[in-house]
Formats: structure tokens, sequence, C-alpha cells
């Protein structure tokens, strides 16, 4: 994801990431969205939830600039850090960043689509997609993800699975959202619905239905 101070891509058609188009982003596959980074303190915000440290390979879907990689491994001391990004400017930014910072061994970048990436190495995803990008992942991540893996998502949730914050809320930092999931746990625990939040005509029809 992009440095706040770095200059920005040449034009618009270089601020595509490819990876909406990829997942279905919109009505149809045409659809793309622009890059947009997530900013610092979300992002050192997401690798404080997922509990990021020694002994931790980080996968990042999308990494744009890969400055989730780099706070990973600088600030948070994780062993490895991957991403996988198909837009060759930010690829060629974050490799630039990587080697200016000496952290080669420690960094590693790839223009390839992660849907054929094997993640089974992973012990925390970190995502920006889309609702919809993250929904083709699921079937993805139940097969591949080892137990206890961390996921964490920033503004788009991963539908039917549940988070490990209280009453399936996300954290919120001013206007952004952050999703947390553990494996299994997201998706063999059953969904708890407050029944406060449900509104009073839906909970007499779930009565009417009884009778």
């Amino acid at each position: 994801m992009k440095d706040d101070n770095t200059n920005p891509p040449y034009d618009f058609g270089e601020r595509i990431t490819g990876w909406h188009n990829l997942l279905g982003w919109g009505e149809d596959n045409e659809s793309v969205a622009p890059y947009v980074p997530t900013p610092m303190n979300v992002v050192k915000k997401m690798l404080e939830i997922a509990e990021a440290g020694p002994g931790d390979t980080i996968i990042d879907l999308g990494c744009g600039d890969g400055r989730i990689l780099m706070m990973a491994v600088e600030e948070f001391g994780v062993d490895h850090a991957i991403g996988y990004e198909l837009n060759n400017h930010l690829v060629e930014t974050a490799l630039n960043k990587i080697y200016d910072k000496d952290l080669k061994g420690k960094i590693e970048v790839n223009r390839s689509n992660f849907m054929e990436a094997d993640l089974s190495q992973a012990t925390v995803i970190t995502l920006y997609l889309t609702t919809t990008g993250n929904a083709k992942l699921r079937p993805k991540f139940i097969a591949e993800l080892q137990k206890g893996t961390r996921i964490v998502s920033h503004d788009f949730p991963i539908i039917k699975w549940v988070t490990t914050t209280e009453n399936n809320e996300p954290l919120r930092i001013g206007t952004h959202k952050i999703f947390s999931y553990r494996v299994p746990e997201a998706y063999t625990t059953e969904i708890k619905v407050d029944e406060k939040k449900i509104p009073p005509w839906e909970r007499i029809k779930k009565l009417v239905d009884r009778l």
C-alpha cells in the first residue's frame, strides 16, 4: 500500500491494482477499483489486533507498496512477510523500498495471482479487498490455512464468518473498520444475534412463524 510521501503512479490506469477486477468487483469482471492505501495508523492497529510478532509469517493479499509487510517486520518483528500484487508500479515501489531498507531476506513481493498461491505457511493474513473478493477467498482459506491463523480485513467483512470481537462487531478507527478472524473458529462458530438489535416487526414475524 502506497506511502503517503511517495510520488503517485503516472496515470489513473497505473492506480488500478487489478485485484478488484480479478475478484469480480462490481457488476461484472470488467469492473475495477482504484488503489487506495491503508493509513499507517490503521496498518498498525491491524497488526496489533492480529498479535503479529516473532515466529509469524504474514501474507498480505494485494500488498500495494508493501507498507503492511515492512511495518510487520520492522516494528512487530515477524519472521517473514510475503505480499502479492498485480500492479507493476506498486510492485516496483515496494521492491525499491525493501531494497533501500535492506529487508530482502525478510520480505518477499510477488507479482502474481494470490488465488493460485499456497497460503498454508501463513500465520497472519491481511486484506483490503472488497466484500465480494473476501467471499471468493473463503473456500481457499478453509482449505489451506492452518489452525490458529489470524485474518485481519480493512473495511470489508468476510460474510458469514464470526469475528474475534464482541457481538461480531468490527473495531472502528474514525471512518475505518477492522474485521478480525481466527481459523477455524471464524467458520465453525455459530453467529449469535443480539435480539435487541432485531427490528420489532422482524421479532413479531419470527414469533408468528413459530405458531
